[in-house]
């Protein structure tokens, strides 16, 4: 899936949306795939989104809306029902970051305070127990969330104080904690400080304050960027740039931007979905063509979306599903511009812009 947004002016704009669509994640009132962009709906004030494998939400000036797979009560709509059109999230005016994982949801409230509800099977809602919820649920008592992201079964988030805390599964390490043991509370992962953080399936990655990049988990396909393909317990540094701007972790690979606008990408590669022009696994990051205008990145499951300056926005890799957005269902190995799309390259919050997400 993938599903991007047209942003106007105030970083407010239409909502377009592509790819698979089985369980209405696309918010467009059928089940029926869409290889192109398609508006959703008619509102021209959204703000930011955030897609899963079945689910989506997004985020209005004054509202929060989701579809899509709802048996886990991902939606957060006070039943299981599946949805194929956006639906609004209960009447809270004051959403701000949003976070879709596998089959739960968590997102931020203005007053920095965080919510989750959804499966919660290994711990993933941050609620201190394995009971699903299917409306928002408050996570603790802290107001001073600032950055938020979503995997498969966990979810991690940075404070005000750019602390990294992480919960739910961690059979794969993916929670950064030195070992394997499942979380049902947010629990601090070391003591750095951190600017962005991206969750997967197995995997993590976040960039620090002082620009270094790190990862950790699975590392099957060498998607930690470390030369190997040795699974990783700790945080472990990406090489030794001090320069990286920002990170998106696909499930079995990740994509990274740099300070000087180049994109770079590495891990698992069997659809084309690193943008190197084959299908060869990397094991440390490779660089994406010579462009150096790349703005924003975002990862799915075997393709990834970018925007450049200028707002472009280009797909690449896996295409079954029509989720390149480029008319037809072929894959491509290197980024391919989406015909007609423009996208403001504005960041609001870890691993989710506000124009562009795919799941």
């Amino acid at each position: 899936m993938a599903i991007a947004k047209s942003a106007e002016e105030f970083g407010l704009g239409n909502l377009y949306a592509w790819g698979d669509n089985f369980a209405g994640q696309l918010g467009l009132g059928d089940k029926t795939d869409r290889s192109s962009r398609t508006q959703v709906g008619t509102f021209n004030d959204w703000q930011r989104v955030s897609v899963g494998p079945n689910h989506s939400c997004a985020v209005r000036r004054d509202s929060l809306w989701c579809s899509g797979m709802n048996n886990y009560g991902q939606l957060g709509l006070g039943d299981n029902t599946q949805r194929t059109t956006l639906t609004q999230v209960g009447i809270s005016t004051t959403w701000a970051a949003i976070a879709v994982g596998e089959t739960h949801t968590c997102a931020t409230r203005a007053s920095g305070t965080l919510y989750c509800w959804g499966r919660n099977n290994t711990g993933q809602l941050g609620l201190g127990d394995t009971v699903n919820r299917n409306t928002p649920v408050q996570v603790g008592t802290a107001s001073d969330w600032v950055a938020l992201t979503a995997g498969f079964e966990y979810t991690c988030g940075i404070r005000h104080d750019r602390t990294l805390w992480c919960w739910g599964r961690n059979t794969s390490y993916q929670l950064g904690l030195g070992d394997n043991v499942n979380r049902n509370v947010p629990t601090r992962a070391g003591t750095a400080a951190w600017a962005d953080i991206a969750a997967s399936y197995t995997h993590t990655c976040g960039a620090r304050t002082d620009q270094t990049l790190w990862c950790w988990g699975e590392n099957t396909y060498g998607q930690l960027g470390q030369g190997d393909n040795v699974d990783r317990t700790n945080p472990t540094e990406v090489g030794t740039g001090a320069d990286w701007a920002s990170v998106a972790a696909g499930r079995l690979h990740t994509c990274a931007t740099r300070l000087k606008g180049t994109l770079w990408c590495w891990g698992r590669n069997a659809n084309g979905q690193l943008g190197l022009g084959d299908t060869t696994d990397r094991n440390s990051p490779m660089q994406v063509g010579t462009a150096t205008l790349w703005a924003t990145v975002s990862a799915g499951r075997a393709h990834t979306c970018g925007v450049r300056v200028g707002n472009n926005v280009s797909c690449w890799g896996g295409n079954a599903d029509g989720q390149l957005g480029l008319g037809d269902t072929t894959p491509r190995n290197t980024p391919t511009v989406v015909p007609g799309l423009k996208a403001r390259p504005m960041r609001t919050g870890s691993n989710s812009f506000s124009n562009l997400s795919v799941g």
